[in-house]
């Protein structure tokens, strides 16, 4: 009775850490498609509206669609205290730790993204935009891909791994 239960729970377990490791990869594809947003809210405030980099944070903050970049908040609480947003900005991201972890690569370049917003004219800005959005466009097709292929693999690979250490067990 003790080898059964214990062959069912490591199925199990083995099963849910396949589910784990595909939502991980689904995280990652909801997070780009929050940066997509954020970039395409950024070019169009600052192509229709101008505004200074504090009003743009607010406005990035508001959106209920960015609700899983934790950065922007931060970022925008060190502005508030006088932090310059370059130094802001980047110091934000690099304190989220599992953005990081999820998307080093995506990090680093946001991260660069931060140096361009403010600190140049108008059309640099939103030439900058541009190059970061097709930046985030081509590693979110890949992370979609990634994503539907492993939501597809690693449950039932779980499975079957849980099942062979099973019958190894018993």
């Amino acid at each position: 009775m003790l080898k059964i239960s214990a062959a069912v729970f490591l199925i199990a377990g083995f099963f849910l850490a396949g589910k784990w490791a595909s939502s991980v990869q689904e995280k990652r594809v909801d997070i780009l498609n929050e940066i997509m947003l954020m970039l395409n809210i950024t070019e169009s405030r600052l192509r229709h509206s101008h505004l200074p980099v504090a009003d743009l944070l607010r406005i990035l903050c508001e959106n209920a669609g960015l609700s899983g970049l934790g950065f922007i908040k931060s970022c925008l609480e060190r502005v508030c205290f006088g932090e310059p947003f370059p130094d802001a900005w980047r110091k934000s991201i690099e304190c989220e730790t599992e953005f990081c972890s999820l998307l080093s690569e995506i990090s680093v370049s946001l991260a660069d993204f931060g140096a361009d917003i403010g600190a140049t004219d108008l059309e640099s800005q939103l030439s900058g935009c541009a190059y970061y959005k097709e930046l985030v466009a081509r590693e979110l097709e890949l992370q979609r891909e990634k994503s539907m292929k492993y939501k597809k693999l690693f449950p039932p690979l779980g499975l079957m791994l849980g099942i062979s250490a099973a019958i190894i067990i018993v």
